[in-house]
């Protein structure tokens, strides 16, 4: 498990279950938009998530962790 609010991004990216834009996770989240970039660069460096073209995609890592999340 994470913090809180990293567990809230994955459970978000994992619900839409397709590539997720920035504006996809800020309209179902409610923290600003500075801190949001930070949880999904710290996601990125843990190996949660992946930046392709503007997208974030799960990672291995990261649809396991969202399968524990909706358990």
């Amino acid at each position: 498990m994470l913090s809180e609010i990293k567990d809230k991004i994955v459970s978000i990216m994992y619900s839409l279950e397709r590539p997720a834009l920035f504006k996809d996770i800020k309209d179902q989240i409610n923290i600003s938009t500075d801190a949001l970039k930070r949880e999904l660069s710290d996601l990125e460096k843990e190996g949660v998530i992946k930046r392709i073209k503007g997208r974030y995609i799960l990672t291995e890592k990261g649809k396991e962790l969202a399968k524990k999340l909706s358990s």
